[in-house]
């Protein structure tokens, strides 16, 4: 089995947006639980935001920004960074996910770690994005998370340790990340934490697989090979288990 290329794992590097949660162009939006009055929440610039009304959005989100809101920060940083409603500008972008991060703002540290990650506007520093993601991780965020053990898998920005990577893998496959649980599963196969685990892979895998993410079809059938057909009679009602648990009653 060949060790799958960092890059092609990440599955397309993703930008948060504080609002409601789902997938638009590899920006993932995210709910603000922030008690702000109506007049100072990020919500009409989301709504705005999901009806393509670009512009709308940022003139919603800008006073707010300017007002030190971090949500409102981050978001316009976003739209500078996509280049919605506003031209394209990477250093406006890391302006603003820089304000909000300094007022700790999860979302923003990835953001700002997703730009040093791949060079976006300025020089790939992994040192710096690693920061930003042991920041966001420590705020449970699962992308952070994800994009932490990346950074411990490919040694960038700090020593390589398989270990470390598992338990960031791990962190951010109990949360239901199924990139994180493809990874996780490759290491358990893969024999890099001293052994091949192919029950606890084809588990992660399964997971993986069954939420939509196609690289893992392959890795599960790879566990398949390493087991018999009681050990993945077994493996499939853990794998059951583990779901139905929302991934917090799985392998380790």
């Amino acid at each position: 089995m060949t060790r799958p290329q960092v890059v092609r794992v990440i599955g397309g590097l993703k930008s948060l947006l504080t609002g409601v949660r789902r997938v638009l162009a590899c920006t993932v939006l995210v709910a603000s639980t922030l008690s702000f009055s109506a007049e100072t929440t990020v919500e009409p610039g989301v709504r705005a935001l999901e009806r393509g009304h670009y512009s709308t959005a940022m003139r919603s989100w800008l006073p707010l920004a300017r007002e030190g809101l971090a949500e409102a920060q981050n978001n316009v940083g976003l739209m500078y960074e996509r280049g919605l409603g506003v031209t394209q500008n990477y250093p406006d972008a890391m302006n603003w996910y820089r304000q909000a991060a300094d007022q700790g703002l999860a979302e923003a540290n990835l953001n700002l770690g997703l730009l040093y990650y791949s060079g976006y506007g300025t020089q790939v520093n992994d040192r710096e994005a690693f920061r930003r993601f042991r920041a966001a991780a420590a705020e449970k965020l699962a992308e952070a998370q994800y994009m932490l053990g990346l950074m411990h898998y490919a040694g960038r920005g700090t020593a390589q340790s398989f270990i470390e990577a598992y338990r960031g893998f791990l962190d951010a496959a109990k949360q239901g990340y199924p990139e994180a649980q493809y990874m996780l599963s490759y290491l358990l196969l893969s024999g890099d934490l001293g052994k091949m685990q192919p029950d606890a892979s084809y588990v992660w895998s399964k997971i993986a697989k069954d939420q939509g993410f196609a690289d893992a079809e392959e890795l599960n059938y790879l566990a398949t090979l390493e087991l018999n057909e009681s050990a993945i009679q077994a493996a499939e009602a853990v794998a059951i288990q583990c779901a139905t648990s929302n991934y917090q009653n799985c392998p380790e």
